[in-house]
């Protein structure tokens, strides 16, 4: 099991971005350092208060890249799959904790045999547009990959 935003997690194999929150790997979850299907599972819980369609799209289709069967998505927010091409809604919980409160939503994404989808080399708007400068250096993002446990190419 993969958390890509899981620094400070508790469970699972934990990345991040940042360091300071001592995770098993340093990788970005929005490219995620990982070959196909490395994971059984990859959850996803982002810090993002607001997510729009093409943030959606760019997380889960890199987690569905890295899972083999399964991306979890827990956040306050309730997303769609991605447009039915590498994700199906398997099953999901809606979670209402009080009285004029923000809800919690826990969806069990299938990965779709046979359609998987690399990760976008770059991105066209949103936040996540600041990462493709990065991506046009030879250097790339710093991340540091779980190369002994055959994980990266």
């Amino acid at each position: 099991m993969y958390h890509p935003f899981g620094g400070r997690a508790k469970f699972g194999r934990r990345g991040d971005i940042d360091p300071s929150v001592a995770p098993d790997v340093i990788a970005d979850a929005w490219l995620p350092p990982f070959i196909c299907d490395a994971f059984d599972v990859v959850i996803l819980d982002p810090p993002y208060v607001h997510i729009n369609c093409q943030m959606k799209n760019h997380l889960l289709r890199a987690a569905a890249f890295i899972a083999k069967r399964r991306v979890i998505w827990f956040h306050t927010q309730w997303i769609a799959s991605s447009g039915g091409q590498t994700t199906a809604l398997e099953r999901s919980w809606l979670v209402r904790v009080g009285d004029s409160c923000a809800v919690r939503c826990l969806q069990v994404f299938e990965v779709k045999y046979g359609a998987k989808v690399k990760p976008r080399p770059h991105f066209n708007r949103g936040p996540a547009i600041k990462y493709n400068r990065w991506l046009a250096q030879p250097e790339r993002l710093p991340f540091e990959p779980l190369r002994g446990l055959g994980l990266v190419k």
